[in-house]
This record gives C-alpha cells, sequence and structure tokens, in this order.
C-alpha cells in the first residue's frame, strides 16, 4: 500500500513539473493565437500560406522557426493558422518547424553545444518544415479546407479595444476548450513515460552502437515532453555519457517537435491520416539530420561543455503561471461540458404544427471552426428559426419552417464533412 501512494505522490509531482514546464509556453500559443485572430485578417492568411505550394510553406515555416513556442505552445497557433485557411501542408511546416528552435534557443545552444549545432538545429528545422510540408500537400487529402467566409473578410473591423478583447476570449477561452481533454490525456501519458523510462538508460546500453541510438532516442523523444530550450541540457548530458553528437540532435530535434499532448491533439484538428504523415516526417528528417551531423563532426569535433542548464521550477513565477494554466483549463473543461448539455433545443412542436424539426449527426467536426462552419450552414437555409450544433457528439438539431433538409445535408457533405 505505501508502494502505491509513493508512486501516486511521484505521479502527482510528475504531473505538476509538467505543468510547470508547460505553463508559460503554451500561455504565450494562446496570447500569440489570440493576437493572430485579432490582427491577422483570414483573407490574408489564405491568400501567404492557404495555398498548396512551396512559397507557402516556406513563408510558414520561415515565420515560425524563430518563435519561442515548444511543441505545447504551438498547437494553439497553429490551430488558429488553420481555422484561418492555411493549408494543412503550410500548418504542418509550422508545427514541424517552430518547436525544435526559438530565439532564446539557439543562443543557449550556442553557449551550450557550440557554433555547429547552433547553426544546425534552425537549418534543420528549416528543410524539415519545408520538406514535410511539401509531402503533406502532394500525398494526404485536405478533406475540408477551411476557406474564409465571404461574410468575414467582407465584415467592417471592429475598434481596436473590442478586438482586443475577442483575441483575448478567443486565446483563453474558446481555443483551450477544444484541446483540454486530448491535452490532458496526453498529459497523462507524458508523465507515465518520463517515470518509468529515464533518458540515462537509452546512454546506459546503447553508447557503443550510433545507429540503435539513433531509434532508441526517436523511441524516447517523440512521447516525452521537452521544450526546445530544456532539451539542450538533456542533450548536454546524453553526449557527456557516451551518445554521439548526431543520436543527441535527433533528441533535439524530435523531442520538442513531438510529445503525447501534442499528438492526441494534432489528431483532433488534422486528422489521423495526417497524423501518421507528421510522426513520419519528423522521424525521417530527425535521423537524416542526426547521420549528416555525426559525419560533418568527424571532420569538425564538438565543442563539449562542462557546464548544465537547469530551469527553476520552484520560482514564485512560474508557480503563478502555471495556476493560471490550470485554472484556464479547468474553465474550458467546465464551458466544453455545459456546452454539451446544453445542446438541446425546444423541439416542442406549436398547436398549429408549423414548426419542423430535423435531427442528424455531422462526422468529422473536430475544432470550433468546424463546428462554427456547419452552424453557418445550418443557419443559412431559409425558413431556420433555430439551430444546435455539439461539437463533441456531432448531433445537429434544426427547427424552422419548410427546411430543405436534403440541399442542407448536401452543403454540408460539400464542405467536407459526412452526414448521418
Amino acid at each position: 500500500m505505501e508502494l502505491i501512494i509513493d508512486y501516486l505522490n511521484i505521479f502527482v509531482q510528475e504531473i505538476w513539473v509538467l505543468c510547470m514546464e508547460m505553463a508559460p509556453y503554451l500561455l504565450l500559443g494562446m496570447f500569440v493565437s489570440g493576437v493572430i485572430s485579432v490582427f491577422i485578417n483570414s483573407d490574408l492568411i489564405y491568400r501567404h500560406i492557404g495555398s498548396k505550394d512551396l512559397i507557402s510553406i516556406l513563408k510558414s515555416t520561415l515565420f515560425g522557426i524563430p518563435l519561442p513556442l515548444c511543441s505545447c505552445g504551438v498547437i494553439p497557433v497553429a490551430a488558429t493558422l488553420r481555422e484561418s485557411g492555411a493549408s494543412k501542408g503550410s500548418t504542418v511546416s509550422f508545427l514541424v518547424s517552430t518547436p525544435q528552435t526559438g530565439v532564446d534557443s539557439i543562443f543557449l545552444t550556442y553557449g551550450m553545444l557550440g557554433p555547429v549545432f547552433a547553426l544546425f538545429r534552425p537549418l534543420a528545422a528549416l528543410v524539415s518544415g519545408v520538406f514535410s510540408g511539401m509531402v503533406i500537400n502532394n500525398f494526404d487529402e485536405d478533406e475540408h479546407h477551411h476557406l474564409p467566409d465571404e461574410d468575414l473578410v467582407k465584415k467592417k473591423r471592429e475598434p481596436l479595444g473590442k478586438r482586443i478583447i475577442s483575441g483575448l476570449e478567443y486565446g483563453f477561452i474558446s481555443l483551450p476548450s477544444d484541446i483540454v481533454v486530448p491535452l490532458f490525456q496526453g498529459l497523462l501519458v507524458a508523465a507515465v513515460i518520463s517515470i518509468f523510462i529515464p533518458p540515462d538508460l537509452i546512454a546506459n546500453r546503447f553508447a557503443s552502437n550510433p545507429y540503435v541510438q539513433f531509434f532508441a532516442m526517436l523511441a524516447i523523444s517523440i512521447p516525452l515532453y521537452v521544450c526546445a530550450t530544456a532539451s539542450i541540457p538533456i542533450a548536454v548530458a546524453l553526449m557527456a555519457k557516451g551518445v554521439s553528437p548526431g543520436a543527441a540532435f535527433v533528441f533535439l530535434m524530435a523531442g520538442p517537435a513531438t510529445n503525447a499532448s501534442s499528438i492526441a491533439v494534432i489528431k483532433n484538428i488534422l486528422g489521423k491520416r495526417t497524423l501518421y504523415y507528421y510522426l513520419s516526417l519528423i522521424a525521417f528528417t530527425a535521423i537524416v539530420f542526426g547521420v549528416i551531423l555525426d559525419s560533418f563532426l568527424t571532420m569538425v569535433p564538438p565543442i563539449m561543455p562542462s557546464v548544465l542548464h537547469h530551469h527553476d521550477h520552484g520560482s514564485s513565477i512560474r508557480m503563478l503561471l502555471t495556476i493560471a494554466f490550470l485554472l484556464i483549463l479547468a474553465n474550458a473543461y467546465l464551458l466544453r461540458f455545459r456546452a454539451s448539455e446544453g445542446t438541446t433545443i425546444d423541439t416542442e412542436t406549436p398547436s398549429d404544427g408549423s414548426l419542423e424539426h430535423l435531427e442528424m449527426v455531422v462526422e468529422g467536426m473536430t475544432c470550433g471552426h468546424c463546428k462554427e462552419s456547419v452552424e453557418s450552414v445550418v443557419n443559412g437555409f431559409d425558413g431556420v428559426e433555430d439551430a444546435s450544433v455539439d461539437l463533441m457528439s456531432g448531433k445537429v438539431i434544426v427547427s424552422g419552417v419548410e427546411i430543405d433538409e436534403a440541399a442542407m445535408k448536401e452543403k454540408i457533405i460539400a464542405r467536407g464533412f459526412t452526414v448521418k
């Protein structure tokens, strides 16, 4: 019994540490997401990174590389780009390149791992982002590409104060409600992995074979949560224990680019097929660049640093950010729960029998924008008096007079969804 209690204590502590590590970056991602929704018009996003071409992918990658966003913090920003009209290829290129680097991590990489690593990280982020985006655009169907609605593009811009409030609501209320469930599911998985698979296990058992190290590093880094900055001292420790620089770079590249939390959320935002492409592309490019780095460093030996950098998990600022982060997610979950309970509408037919009531299930809705897209279709039909769309169950209930049910279903299907 005591052993179980001890493991529970360790598990809770690991969850808390992970939340403290995630909170600043995810809050920053929510804020940037709100800024994007306020100051960047959907039509502008679509014109720059909405097309399925190389230029859009390149713009998306270059936009993401300097941002200090980790694999969790990048999720709400990528969701906003996707909802604003970005193609799947551009969204994936942003998701692949952005978490690998940031201005802060580039400087820290130079200080702890030397100039070769400092130059190699953003270069790898650029190439892997562009390559991944091109693969997605060529081999993955964009089933319901979010085009900007005409009324949204033509709508008169509100005063700055209202737009700022709207952006904050979007970044800290609407988006968290979309990602809160898969985020916590992934967080629990990440905590279990962090407890039972320590990084030094790989270094101690596979130090003699660098190629085995590559796949071992890949296996542990893909589900493990670690930001671009926090990954640097771990890489230093691994190299000090005998892990090759190339294998350590696999960790530096794949660790920040993925984790169990982001994997679950990406599946919801982009779909299962795109998730498989996403993970395969990260794994492939990480190993390729690891091999290239090891080959290059046989000619130019790396600078082995003697100091490690550690995050201060006990600082009062970080603790306040963590509490704020948990409160935002708790509020998002409550809003999501209340919304799912409040989706039914009054289906009591008036005495004159004039109102009709239609009920259908729409499959394929994965985000708030999907829900809004279905709502805009339903409410756009003549005769509709009231409508309710539940994102979680997919249930759509429509009340009105002389509703063209067949045309409504056809238009919903044209948006890329499935209607039962």
